[in-house]
């Protein structure tokens, strides 16, 4: 585990003696590792020579800031091309909204966003940071971590990630029925959204037609939930007043490209 969380705040997630951890800060201290790409890239080449595991590095966006994104994606791309000859998988989450949309494209064509379902094969994989699919709400007071306990394999300790909205698994078109569609409005309204949109759909016969309307209200809550994330990091560098409107908004699912817009601009005041 490469992070950019001080063992400080990460050890309140994991247990810190059980997995192999780095912090990634110029700080001294005994988790240490320097954020000078050449250095990150040596160290990953001597670790995958032998043996197999997961490497997790959630430092993108900061990778990006510090160095650019030409050598971050350089970068991306030498330790992708070091993996193919190993049993070695790296996952990068990162959010969307924290780059341009042409280097998102860019990211995913060296490291394709997944939602991972079995165990992945010797690549770099892009997580879209923030989302993480459960199938039922009442998952969410508990670790959360169905998929990251897949991702990371069975045998390695389970990480429980930051409190937020979290995405459910989607529901396919053969299943929607009417009661599986109730229950998950009930889920989605459990977590604060406006259902108000989809609740007519429940009256509806023809289910080709349920399930397109269904999809077209989940991408409205997959980008809300992709924005939450964002929002909740501008709430810790103080735009209190800011990220209440924006999550007001969020939540209603009115306005998401309006909201999209706006944190990109508050991102790049940050920086």
């Amino acid at each position: 585990m490469l992070s950019r969380l001080s063992p400080a705040k990460l050890s309140r997630w994991i247990n810190l003696e059980i997995v192999d951890f780095h912090w990634i800060t110029t700080k001294k201290d005994n988790y240490a590792i320097d954020p000078a790409l050449e250095r990150m890239k040596h160290f990953i080449d001597s670790l995958v020579i032998e043996g197999e595991g997961i490497i997790w590095l959630d430092a993108v966006e900061y990778l990006v800031d510090t160095h650019g994104f030409d050598s971050t994606i350089q970068f991306m791309q030498s330790v992708g091309d070091t993996l193919m000859t190993t049993n070695w998988t790296m996952v990068m989450p990162y959010s969307p909204l924290a780059l341009k949309s042409t280097e998102v494209a860019k990211i995913r064509r060296e490291a394709p966003n997944h939602t991972i379902h079995s165990e992945p094969e010797n690549e770099i994989i892009g997580l879209m940071d923030g989302l993480h699919d459960v199938e039922d709400s009442s998952q969410i007071d508990e670790l959360k971590d169905e998929d990251d306990e897949v991702l990371l394999g069975g045998e390695t300790p389970r990480v429980e990630i930051e409190t937020g909205l979290v995405m459910l698994s989607r529901i396919p078109e053969k299943s929607i029925s009417r009661a599986i569609l109730q229950r998950r409005i009930e889920q989605w309204s459990t977590m604060g959204f406006d259902v108000s949109e989809l609740e007519p759909l429940l009256l509806v016969d023809e289910r080709a037609e349920r399930y397109s309307r269904y999809f077209a209200f989940e991408e409205k809550i997959r980008r809300a939930t992709e924005c939450d994330r964002r929002i909740r990091e501008l709430e810790q560098l103080g735009f209190t007043k800011e990220v209440t409107k924006l999550h007001f908004r969020i939540m209603q699912l009115t306005g998401i490209d309006d909201v999209e817009k706006q944190l990109q601009l508050l991102i790049a005041e940050t920086r």
